[in-house]
């Protein structure tokens, strides 16, 4: 289902409710995919969280200190440099979900 499709389905359900509509069994439906998703990006974070901590370990830094370095150019772009920034953004993506997800509102 590619995702204009999904877009369009969650358009339509948006409006319906806002239209009053209101379904217990759609109500439980959509709360279950939530959850599901929730409870798959918390144990992909903890994975990556695993990942992180062994090359904090490594190499002494934490994981938003190296950021800050290699995004500022202070460090080499090494195998080991490349897979920590791409876990780093990872890990951000996943948390930024994951506050969409709980409804948690952002102040950016």
């Amino acid at each position: 289902m590619s995702a204009t499709i999904t877009f369009q389905d969650l358009t339509r359900l948006e409006q319906l409710y806002t239209a009053g509509f209101h379904d217990t069994f759609l109500d439980n439906a959509l709360r279950k995919i939530i959850a599901r998703q929730i409870a798959r990006d918390e144990s992909d974070l903890q994975r990556i969280a695993e990942s992180l901590a062994q090359f904090e370990q490594q190499y002494g830094l934490s994981t938003d200190e190296f950021f800050r370095r290699f995004q500022a150019g202070q460090l080499r772009d090494t195998a080991d440099m490349m897979e920590w920034n791409a876990l780093y953004k990872m890990r951000e993506r996943i948390m930024a979900r994951l506050q969409i997800l709980r409804g948690v509102e952002t102040h950016e």
